[in-house]
């Protein structure tokens, strides 16, 4: 495989290394990296919470700071391991410091950038209904303010090579050729696993509005036809359980838990697709692997990047079935028990006082 041109640069000042390893990922907010620097200067070759950036071949990677600086030595060798993260950390670590610290009628992106006080940057192009008010409770981070909604929404948060945050509902986009066994693949490895199978997964929640069996007892179901047996699970919804909200919740966990317990892991030689693009998460790839019995479209839940000291590069990508990251059903000849559930039939109803 070419040799992948990877720069590491602190306060603009790039640090050669021996390897390192990248990672990012779709159910994650900050992606990270480590490299073992080589330095044979006095003291430590940089310092933590410098800025940080990587490239590949010359595209941006990360934007964020070293995180670790951790070094070492015997008696006659030293080593210097170097710990990036994604500046979004801060909106993960960092409390909201927001004067009133409530909005109204605002949606999840209104949301999240209104009180994204430490300026982290959010993006995307989600489309989610008003709240009538939004408050956050003292201490809580960015993430943990907006998360609860999120989840309630089908909605994903990571980062962005410019160290911002991304708002997805569904796959970015789709990476160029297959992953085929005999041909690009190094190894692969698959779960398929039956302990997030449900029949039924109810949402339950309370409505801060209204006194009415609809806002203190609301209740939503989502059904999953190719059960085998009576499996339920209940979710308590956080935040305002309106009728849309819970239905939308209870399709978003079904398709999710299914999702969880059908993976795969690949190996392979190059860190491009086969139009050059570097592996990404939240991006749709072909698979093609008889030998796990898997052959239709997956999603890149996470992917890393490593480079040994001789140049020698390899990719692994952790994969679900497109569904379980708000993607469509996947078109493939996979063997059933890779199968998610699709849009799984929500019910509402109000529960009696």
């Amino acid at each position: 495989m070419p040799l992948e041109i990877v720069t590491l640069t602190v306060s603009g000042k790039p640090l050669p290394h021996k390897s390192c390893v990248l990672n990012c990922g779709a159910e994650e907010v900050e992606r990270d990296a480590t490299f073992e620097v080589a330095y044979n200067g006095p003291g430590i070759p940089c310092e933590k919470g410098e800025p940080a950036t990587v490239h590949i071949g010359g595209e941006l990677w990360l934007t964020g700071e070293v995180r670790d600086m951790n070094p070492s030595h015997d008696e006659s060798e030293r080593n210097y391991s170097v710990a990036l993260i994604s500046r979004t950390c801060d909106a993960s670590e960092c409390s909201v410091d927001h004067a009133q610290g409530i909005v109204e009628n605002v949606d999840l992106m209104e949301i999240a950038r209104t009180f994204d006080t430490a300026g982290v940057g959010v993006e995307g192009d989600v489309v989610t209904p008003k709240k009538r008010t939004h408050k956050v409770i003292t201490g809580e981070t960015l993430i943990d303010t907006i998360e609860p909604d999120a989840a309630a929404l089908g909605i994903l948060i990571y980062d962005t090579p410019e160290g911002n945050l991304k708002l997805a509902d569904k796959p970015e986009g789709r990476h160029s050729g297959t992953l085929k066994r005999g041909e690009n693949i190094k190894s692969a490895s698959a779960n398929l696993s039956s302990a997030r199978d449900f029949s039924k997964v109810k949402g339950r929640g309370q409505n801060s509005h209204g006194t009415n069996a609809t806002s203190f007892h609301p209740d939503a179901v989502a059904t999953n036809p190719d059960a085998k047996r009576e499996r339920v699970l209940i979710v308590a919804h956080q935040g305002e359980a309106t009728k849309e909200r819970l239905k939308q919740r209870v399709k978003w966990e079904a398709k999710r838990a299914a999702g969880n317990g059908t993976t795969a892991s690949i190996v392979t030689p190059d860190w491009r697709d086969d139009g050059g693009k570097i592996w990404d998460r939240n991006f749709l790839v072909s698979v093609d692997d008889d030998w796990i019995g898997v052959q239709q479209d997956m999603v890149t839940a996470q992917v890393s990047l490593s480079q040994d000291a001789d140049g020698g590069t390899e990719a692994t990508l952790n994969l679900k079935d497109p569904r379980a990251l708000g993607g469509q059903n996947p078109r493939g000849k996979s063997a059933g028990s890779w199968a998610a559930p699709g849009d799984a039939a929500a019910d509402y109803k109000e529960q009696a006082l």
